[in-house]
């Protein structure tokens, strides 16, 4: 087993808790040489004094694993394609500080990417796509709700109880799903939709009305007013699909079903998307599910949603990878399509992907199609029915990259763009399949 060298988090752990090496050192029951051999990498990280960080600073063993520099990674990879990956890695085991201070500066500085979504995917990034406060209320509401036959109406009966708002089923064939009037109290729900789709409008509903001082403070962080207030919808979201889909009932029934889509879905009457995106979350502290990537894009490859609860090493930006699986779910509609793939990096994963449709609101009128991916840490993989018959060796993976202008690959067929901030190689003498070479380090 390779060692485990945890120096920058361990000095992190010990500043952010304003405490000293001595003081430190005293409480894991170390010399205090000891604890700064550890902090400077001179000692790896053993068994016995992590279980001692675990219990002593309530964080999750995690904390302490190369992965948990994944995000920052990503993100520093995105500013600065051109440098190689261990240099980067390096940098964010050494420096956590440093790097959140640079990503914290360029997020400022970009006024033209830094809307209030890009704000508010941000917060959830950086939460690990996880909001105990709130996942844990929804789910104490789902158990008052009690078996799925009578969850719609019990959620109707507690909206009216606690808010005095009265719910109106199928009340408009068109327009939003939801319609809330403050004057009169009542709620309008659109013809169509199904009972979780109506479940979840009702527990958004009341998120809203019921939970708006922990929306706000939960919010305070978010930069703006404008991006405080997308963040609010998205807090009383995530409440209401912790309520349709709630914590503890959805990590059995997945881990019994071996993260069948389709069966969850079937579980618990919910769609395809609203059960990706669930999934996705399951990062409860000592009760976690396989840590997803959960992405939504359309034909052109424009992602629409992405959200990670754990390293997610695409671009924040721009383009996808064209050879990345999320592309090719569109030739078979309806049903999943796998990959193994890796990244430039050296990281493999293995991704599903499957195309999702709005409702048919007419004749001739556009229907939203999209497809939504979920992906994980190839060590996973085999926890997931979508491995089966699947080769799951990283020499057979898929090579792809975070998009053109930030992909690092040479003698890549579907190279659409060079790399950003690399000096173009042109050869006026040979007519090469190679496009857009880049000089590369040690070029």
């Amino acid at each position: 087993m390779a060692k485990l060298f945890a120096g920058a988090r361990i000095r992190t752990l010990r500043r952010t808790a304003q405490l000293t090496q001595v003081e430190m050192a005293r409480q894991l029951s170390l010399s205090t040489s000891y604890l700064n051999q550890l902090e400077n990498d001179q000692r790896p990280l053993t068994a016995t004094v992590l279980m001692t960080l675990t219990s002593k600073f309530d964080v999750e063993a995690s904390y302490f694993s190369p992965d948990s520099d994944a995000h920052s990674i990503a993100d520093l990879q995105g500013l600065f394609p051109h440098v190689p990956a261990e240099q980067i890695n390096d940098i964010c085991a050494r420096y956590p500080d440093l790097v959140a201070e640079i990503i914290e500066l360029t997020r400022s500085g970009t006024d033209d990417e830094q809307g209030p979504y890009e704000a508010v995917r941000d917060f959830f990034y950086d939460a690990h796509n996880y909001i105990d406060e709130l996942d844990r209320m929804g789910e104490q509401l789902a158990e008052k709700l009690g078996e799925t036959q009578f969850r719609l109406a019990r959620m109707a009966q507690i909206l009216g109880s606690d808010a005095n708002v009265s719910v109106r089923f199928r009340w408009h064939n068109t327009g939003p799903r939801r319609i809330f009037n403050p004057d009169t109290r009542e709620l309008h729900l659109r013809t169509g939709l199904s009972d979780t789709q109506s479940l979840f409008e009702i527990a958004l509903q009341y998120a809203l009305l019921m939970h708006n001082d922990v929306l706000e403070r939960i919010a305070q962080t978010l930069p703006d007013e404008a991006s405080r207030k997308v963040g609010r919808l998205g807090l009383a979201q995530y409440f209401a699909a912790a309520t349709v889909l709630p914590y503890g009932q959805t990590l059995k029934i997945a881990e019994d079903y071996h993260y069948d889509i389709d069966r969850i879905a079937a579980h618990f009457g919910s769609g395809i998307e609203m059960t990706c995106h669930r999934l996705s979350t399951l990062q409860r502290p000592g009760q976690r599910a396989i840590p997803f990537f959960f992405i939504r894009t359309d034909r052109a490859g424009n992602i629409s949603k992405r959200q990670s609860s754990t390293s997610f090493h695409f671009a924040r930006s721009g383009g996808s990878c064209p050879l990345w699986v999320i592309h090719r779910a569109f030739e078979t509609p309806g049903r999943f399509t796998r990959q193994v793939a890796t990244m430039p990096d050296g990281r493999s994963y293995l991704w599903i992907a499957r195309t999702v449709h709005g409702a048919q609101l007419g004749f001739g009128i556009p229907r939203k199609e999209f497809v939504v991916g979920l992906g994980c840490d190839l060590d996973q993989a085999h926890r997931l029915v979508y491995s089966n018959g699947l080769d799951l060796s990283p020499e057979s993976a898929t090579p792809i990259g975070p998009g053109c202008t930030q992909c690092s690959r040479t003698n890549c067929p579907q190279r659409a763009f060079p790399q950003a901030r690399q000096p173009l190689v042109l050869n006026f003498d040979i007519s090469s399949e190679e496009r857009y070479r880049t000089a590369q380090s040690g070029d």
